[in-house]
C-alpha cells in the first residue's frame, strides 16, 4: 500500500526540474542564456584570443601535457582533433571526450561508447578509435578528452584520502544544454563534483584544466574579467583553449 501511495505522490507531484541557472561567481557560462557557441582555439597556432563585446568564456580546455609536438609547440593530453585535423591520435586514460561539431554545439560522451553520425564507437579498441577520428576529420569537428566525473547524472568519481585541495572547473551537461562550473573554495575533486550534482544536476561533467594551467577570460556586457590566474596573453604554455560565446541578439 505504502508503495502504492509513492507511486501516486510521484505522478501527483513530480520533480521540480531546476531551472536555467543565473550567472553567478560558481555558474560561468550557461548555453541557456542565449544561442550560444562553442569553439576551440589551438594554441599557438591561433593565439592570441581576441577582445571583443560579446558575452563570452575563454578557459583552458584539455590538458597540455609536458611533451611537446611538431616546432616545439604544446601538446594536449590524449585523443585531439581541432576542426578535422588530428593533432594528437592517442588516446589517454580518461574516459571523457568532447565533442565540438562545426556548428557550435557541444557533447560529453563516454570512451567506450562513443555515438557520432549514426555510429558507436568503442574508442578503446584501434580500428574503431582509427574510424572515429576518420568521421569526425571528415565532418571538420574537435574533439579532446578529460576526466569524466559525473556518467548519465551519477558521480563517477571516488573519495581518496589526502586528496589535493585546489578550486575546480568542471564542464557540464544538464537538462537546459552545456555550461562552465566553477567552486567558490578549494575542494577536492569529489567533493567538488558532489557539489556540482547538487547545484546543477548535470547528466554528465568532466574536468578541465587549471593548476598552473588557469586560463579563464569572462566578458559580460561588454566588460570582461580575469577569473583565472593566467593574465590576458598568457598563453605560452598552454596547448588550447575552449571558447564558449553567446551569439549577439537581433
Amino acid at each position: 500500500m505504502r508503495t502504492k501511495l509513492i507511486a501516486l505522490l510521484a505522478i501527483c507531484f513530480p520533480a521540480v526540474a531546476l531551472a536555467c541557472p543565473e550567472p553567478s561567481e560558481t555558474v560561468l557560462f550557461h548555453s541557456c542564456w542565449g544561442k550560444a557557441e562553442a569553439q576551440s582555439l589551438l594554441l599557438p597556432e591561433e593565439s592570441p584570443v581576441p577582445q571583443t563585446v560579446t558575452d563570452r568564456l575563454v578557459v583552458t580546455g584539455g590538458y597540455t601535457g609536458k611533451d611537446v609536438r611538431l616546432e616545439q609547440r604544446p601538446n594536449p593530453v590524449g585523443m585531439f582533433i581541432h576542426r578535422g585535423r588530428v593533432i594528437n591520435p592517442t588516446l589517454a586514460r580518461m574516459d571523457g571526450v568532447v565533442i565540438l561539431s562545426s556548428d557550435g554545439a557541444l557533447d560529453i560522451q563516454h570512451r567506450l561508447g562513443v555515438e557520432h553520425e549514426g555510429a558507436r564507437y568503442d574508442l578503446s579498441d584501434v580500428a574503431q578509435r582509427r574510424a572515429f577520428q576518420e568521421s569526425v576529420a571528415g565532418q571538420g569537428e574537435t574533439v579532446f578528452q578529460s576526466h569524466l566525473l559525473i556518467v548519465d547524472g551519477t558521480v563517477d568519481v571516488r573519495p581518496r584520502e589526502d586528496a589535493p585541495l585546489a578550486v575546480r572547473r568542471l564542464l557540464v551537461l544538464d537538462e537546459h544544454g552545456f555550461g562552465v562550473y566553477q567552486t567558490r573554495t578549494a575542494l577536492t575533486l569529489f567533493d567538488a563534483t558532489r557539489e556540482v550534482a547538487d547545484a546543477m544536476a548535470p547528466r554528465m561533467a568532466v574536468n578541465l584544466d587549471m593548476g598552473s594551467y588557469d586560463y579563464c577570460l569572462a566578458t559580460r556586457e561588454g566588460i570582461e574579467t580575469n577569473c583565472g590566474v593566467l593574465a590576458r596573453e598568457n598563453t605560452q604554455k598552454l596547448s588550447n583553449l575552449l571558447v564558449l560565446s553567446l551569439k549577439p541578439r537581433g
